[in-house]
């Protein structure tokens, strides 16, 4: 077997968007993953391209809310008890993340990714002939009252100077943009250039067939190490003991990425900002806009046939721990009361690791530590979002017509204790 330019080892949908890209572009590219395509996260996200989400997740101010993430296990944001000491670190980093100029900066990094998400989507969707499943409706985010509304303007307005496009709409304007909202939620903000799938599974097994129509190689194999020579990368190692070599290696491995990057003598400060959704396929409810419940942080998603996925809330523990569908279950209550009865037959909850770093801002970019090691993780809930705009960036990084912002790269975590040059606190945990 001739040797590829690339190997991406991991099929969720940055790894198959990546792939599909450098391969239209001419790479011979090997996609491995032990799991069969987009069967990880990526086959339960929530369908959007969330292009208005420039604001971290650490806000200024986060850290104080700690003690209700902890106290409330069903909340919005939820921290488990007995996960606390391992998240430590990481959370550290998040507050530290928090400061205002730190948001500020983080903010502008983020809008410059998203400003470009729809551009960069077009031509692989067109390409793959899946225009039919992108529906670019635009989303309502929703309120219970127009006082609700009302305070959350100068949030909208940040937004806007940031590039985000949106519109508030009164009651009537809401009604039309979408009948099927109870009274009370019809005061909302017309997001225009969001979009969604309304089968997010479907959609990326769409990429990944292109990527193999277009002579894309797909290898189902566990990758287990760094096949290296001296300061170089050459290849991975395959659980079977097989060596795989090539130009260069990509990895986007989601929440498990960290491991490659501890055996090329790094660390990335990865954590799963786990995601839980419901999925309604005989809801009974067409809607003509996708939904943002904002006082209750969770999104509904307008799926084929009627159907609805209710997704949201952020719970960090450990990438292994038990789910707690309890956190998918409430979602239930809390969209009947915004859209009225839901027919639950055939109802299914999941729950998925979205690999989230402290910044929100993703890691795109080569190692400096070794030779031909590229990375492409840390996404956290704007995976598919900003799944066409990483693989742009690394496809001009590539081809040499264009770098990659030293901000993506790995080596901004190359000291553990450091973030964008300044000594981040230690914690010390005694036992």
């Amino acid at each position: 077997m001739s040797v590829p330019d690339v190997i991406v080892v991991g099929a969720g949908v940055v790894g198959i968007t990546t792939a599909l890209k450098l391969r239209a572009a001419g790479l011979a590219v090997l996609l491995v993953d032990k799991a069969e395509p987009a069967a990880g996260t990526s086959s339960g996200n929530a369908g959007a391209f969330a292009v208005s989400e420039v604001v971290p997740l650490a806000e200024p101010g986060i850290w104080r809310k700690l003690p209700s993430w902890l106290a409330d296990p069903l909340g919005p944001l939820a921290v488990r008890w007995r996960y606390l000491p391992s998240l430590a670190p990481w959370l550290l980093r998040f507050a530290w993340a928090s400061r205002q100029g730190q948001v500020q900066q983080l903010t502008r990094q983020l809008s410059a990714l998203l400003g470009s998400v729809n551009e960069d989507f077009a031509p692989l969707i067109a390409r793959s002939g899946l225009d039919g499943m992108w529906r670019r409706h635009g989303a309502l985010a929703v309120y219970a009252s127009e006082a609700a509304l009302t305070a959350d303007l100068p949030r909208w307005q940040h937004r806007g100077e940031h590039g985000v496009k949106w519109q508030a709409l009164d009651g009537e304007a809401t009604r039309q943009a979408e009948p099927a909202l109870l009274a009370p939620w019809r005061n909302a903000v017309s997001i225009p250039e969001w979009s969604h799938v309304d089968d997010p599974y479907l959609f990326t097994l769409g990429l990944f067939e292109q990527f193999i129509r277009e002579g894309g190689q797909y290898l189902q194999q566990e990758v287990t190490g760094l096949l290296k020579e001296q300061q170089a990368v050459r290849g991975v190692t395959l659980a079977n003991g097989e060596q795989r070599r090539a130009g260069k290696v990509l990895i986007t491995a989601g929440v498990w990425s960290d491991r490659f990057a501890r055996q090329a003598d790094f660390s990335l400060p990865l954590e799963s900002e786990r995601g839980y959704h419901l999925t309604l396929p005989e809801a009974g409810m067409p809607l003509q806009r996708y939904l943002l419940n904002v006082p209750g942080s969770f999104v509904v998603l307008p799926m084929a046939n009627g159907g609805i996925r209710l997704a949201g809330t952020v719970e960090l523990a450990h990438r292994d721990a038990t789910p707690d569908y309890r956190r998918a279950h409430l979602l239930l209550d809390k969209a009947q009361d915004m859209l009225g009865p839901l027919d639950t037959t055939n109802m299914t909850a999941w729950m998925g690791n979205r690999p989230s770093v402290p910044e929100t801002v993703p890691v795109i970019g080569p190692s400096t530590r070794v030779d031909g090691l590229y990375f492409a993780c840390g996404h956290g809930h704007l995976g598919l979002t900003l799944a066409a705009t990483t693989a742009r960036l690394l496809h001009d990084h590539f081809l040499g017509l264009a770098d990659i912002p030293r901000h993506l790269w790995p080596d901004r975590y190359d000291s553990p204790d450091t973030q964008d040059g300044q000594r981040v606190p230690q914690l010390e945990i005694r036992s």
